[in-house]
């Protein structure tokens, strides 16, 4: 006698077996207790898929999570953006304010000495001593922001000048 194949007890769980199969679990004391065994596996993973699902949905009840640290994250979320907004807000104010630049004046050997701002208007300067001033920065060989500079390259030069003549004595 032949037993019958997975994929006909297959098709008998599933409803769509054909009268010889259903006759052949009926007088085959093997095949029906395999069939029944396959049925009760099916119907306990059935079971256990509808339990683990029923506790993951009651996982997801509003009673069932700490509803305060949940806040207490988003406050503080909350707390810290308002802070570093106060602080842009704050960065940009300070750099939008207009800060006056102290101006310091030194003698260029080139030039004349500046004459004194005339402080008849407050911190206004009239045409002539504009002029004057605009003159004697463009006269100068480096610009005044640019005169460390060049008095640092100054020195670094005359120092590998010397360096290189010391070298070349000790050769």
């Amino acid at each position: 006698m032949k037993h019958l194949t997975d994929e006909q007890l297959a098709e008998w769980l599933a409803g769509e077996s054909g009268e010889e199969t259903r006759t052949h679990l009926r007088n085959c004391a093997s095949c029906n207790a395999e069939a029944i065994n396959m049925r009760e596996g099916v119907l306990r993973y059935s079971m256990a898929l509808r339990r683990q699902s029923a506790l993951a949905q009651s996982a997801q009840l509003p009673g069932n999570f700490a509803p305060g640290k949940v806040l207490v994250w988003h406050r503080l979320r909350w707390v810290g953006a308002g802070v570093l907004a106060i602080l842009l807000t704050a960065q940009t104010a300070w750099m939008m304010k207009p800060h006056t630049v102290p101006q310091i004046t030194r003698p260029v050997a080139n030039s004349q000495p500046n004459p004194q701002p005339n402080t008849q208007s407050g911190d206004q300067m009239s045409d002539d001593e504009l002029l004057e001033a605009v003159n004697n920065d463009l006269s100068r060989d480096v610009p005044q922001a640019l005169a460390p500079v060049s008095a640092i390259t100054l020195a670094r030069n005359q120092i590998a000048a010397e360096t290189s003549k010391s070298n070349e004595s000790s050769r």
